[in-house]
């Protein structure tokens, strides 16, 4: 009798291992450690507790279905505390202490660009939200990779619609930094061949109170500004243009976690370039099931709100898809250690990925000379109440106006 329960007991639990209770048949394995560094605090903490709100989601998620390759996952997050100085700190902190395996950057840019050579030097891979065009550009290398379009490639998208759509003379402000530079720089850039004239640019310390003195410098001619600002700042912006009598559109680079009242009575005149739709409806109909299943996983209502009324939908996603490449990174490849980082790095170079649960942005290719992400970017309007989507971009339309200036493919690793 005892002999037929010890055989009982054996079977039950091979064929609870197999089929899983959750963590159990992960039990005594090796754990696969994703750092993060995300702003929780400071200028850009809407951005990074949104990213970090879905990022752990994902992990979540994705133990409870028996872990990556096998291995559970564990994600520690840093506050980078919108300061580049304080993040790459805590990067190496990550890296060296930790034991990360891999690390998620915030949309800090500066952050990134400050990052980049070190992941190099300790042989981590990172994935980054920064969108200024030189991180997967002229200061990336093999070791970045962006998992969210960039600032160039919204001006590219901004600047399609704007010909169509608000006249040919702009004049561009932005913030004095990476980011700021990025939107304005790239718009002129783009505006060029389509016949829009940039009439001047100047740019402001991050956290200015009074855009007096800067919008005093839009020229009467301008038909909309093009406006390399974010949260605070551009409702500051928006606000005090009307007060000073500019009626022109204000093209912003983000609104992300802005309502519409929080624009004041010029909110109508503000459009944005972005990489997702905040309501659930702007999004085309490929992709909408799995936005809305990921929307449910993570706690965002279809208008693009999380519970707490404070974060908006519009690409906190990043968070949720730089845990899926990864994942997709380390199953294709058969990635055990940094060792095989070179297999991980070919296994995501020209991976395409179609609309899913787990890429719920939409379809998309990660580029293989520079890393870069190609997908949707949407074009935003303030308007009746509401921040609405105007246009999709799709990212297929993106490709080919935007090729790669580097070739990360090119560099040794070891």
């Amino acid at each position: 009798m005892k002999g037929k329960v010890l055989a009982l007991i054996s079977i039950l639990a091979f064929v609870l291992v197999l089929f899983g209770l959750p963590g159990l048949g992960t039990a005594g394995v090796k754990p696969l450690r994703i750092g993060a560094v995300y702003d929780l605090t400071g200028a850009l903490s809407v951005y990074g507790s949104g990213s970090n709100m879905t990022a752990k989601a994902a992990v979540e998620y994705i133990n409870k279905r028996g872990g990556i390759a096998g291995r559970p996952v564990e994600y520690i997050v840093e506050d980078g505390a919108t300061d580049a100085a304080t993040g790459i700190r805590k990067f190496r902190k990550l890296v060296l202490k930790d034991r990360c395996d891999f690390v998620l950057l915030s949309c800090n840019s500066a952050l990134a660009v400050g990052v980049i050579p070190i992941a190099k030097q300790l042989n981590t891979i990172i994935f980054t939200e920064g969108t200024a065009r030189q991180i997967t550009g002229t200061k990336g290398n093999r070791y970045v990779f962006r998992q969210i379009n960039n600032a160039e490639m919204a001006a590219i998208a901004m600047a399609k619609f704007a010909a169509r759509k608000l006249g040919k003379n702009a004049f561009g402000m932005g913030a004095d930094y990476e980011w700021g530079h990025s939107v304005v720089d790239t718009a002129e850039k783009c505006f060029a061949p389509l016949g829009i004239k940039m009439l001047g640019k100047i740019f402001s310390p991050i956290g200015t109170v009074d855009f007096v003195p800067y919008l005093s410098k839009v020229p009467k001619e301008a038909d909309f500004i093009v406006a390399g600002y974010f949260t605070a700042d551009v409702v500051k912006l928006v606000n005090q243009a009307w007060e000073l009598g500019l009626r022109i559109p204000i093209f912003v680079g983000t609104l992300e976690s802005i309502r519409y009242k929080d624009l004041g009575p010029g909110a109508d005149l503000v459009w944005c370039g972005t990489y997702g739709s905040r309501s659930l409806d702007g999004y085309p109909e490929d992709v909408r099931p799995f936005q809305k299943k990921y929307r449910e996983i993570v706690g965002l209502d279809e208008e693009g709100w999380d519970r707490s009324g404070k974060i908006s939908a519009d690409y906190i996603w990043a968070g949720w898809e730089g845990i899926f490449w990864i994942k997709k990174g380390v199953e294709e490849s058969g990635w055990k250690s940094k060792k095989d980082n070179l297999k991980f790095m070919e296994a995501l170079e020209g991976a395409k990925v179609a609309a899913s649960l787990e890429f719920p942005s939409g379809p998309k290719i990660m580029r293989a000379e520079d890393h870069q992400v190609i997908g949707d970017t949407y074009i935003l309007k303030a308007e009746n109440g509401k921040i609405v989507t105007k246009a999709c971009i799709r990212g297929k339309e993106i490709l080919p106006l935007y090729p790669p200036n580097v070739d990360f493919r090119k560099e040794k690793v070891r």
